[in-house]
């Protein structure tokens, strides 16, 4: 399947001489590292062959933007990497769902179901609803609750990177706002 990634320059001239671009724990914010090794998890459960441990690269289906907002902080080197990885290699997900993992907050499907949560938080099962974000019949079906499912906002993880993966390296300065 053809995807998309954004990584710094830098990062790019590092996979070029390892050969691989893997996740590292050190790129990701504090408070986003339980999400992030739950849907490490998430990941040895669903890709085969899957190292334990490997932190996961964000991919998206969609051709990437480069004047896009977030992708890399303002006047940062970047690269948008083309890259063609076997379908089993990569787990999708919702990526305004999993906004709600990386706040600890349950994926509801329902108001009652919010309602349950704010009744009995400390009760209530929110990591079991987690897997929701995965499920795109049950996010479009529930459309009322979260809004449409964005299909342009689909997002993936694949746990390595390699240089035969790469199609097409584009170079840009990000003209976003500053992180």
């Amino acid at each position: 399947m053809i995807v998309y990634t954004v990584q710094t320059l830098d990062a790019y001239y590092n996979m070029r001489e390892k050969g691989y671009l893997s996740g590292e724990e050190r790129f990701i914010w504090e408070e986003f590292k339980d999400p992030y090794k739950w849907m490490m998890s998430q990941m040895e459960k669903r890709i085969p062959g899957y190292t334990s441990g490997t932190y996961p690269i964000w991919v998206w289906r969609r051709r990437v933007n480069r004047n896009e907002s977030a992708l890399l902080p303002k006047g940062t080197k970047g690269v948008i990497l083309t890259l063609e990885i076997p379908d089993e290699q990569l787990l999708w997900s919702d990526f305004e769902t999993w906004h709600s993992v990386l706040s600890s907050y349950p994926v509801t499907d329902s108001e009652d179901e919010w309602e349950e949560f704010l009744k009995d938080e400390e009760n209530f099962p929110v990591e079991d609803t987690w897997e929701r974000i995965f499920d795109f019949e049950l996010l479009r079906s529930i459309d009322d609750y979260w809004g449409k499912l964005d299909e342009e906002w689909i997002q993936g993880v694949t746990p390595r990177i390699t240089m035969d993966m790469v199609k097409k390296v584009t170079r840009f300065i990000a003209k976003g706002t500053k992180l």
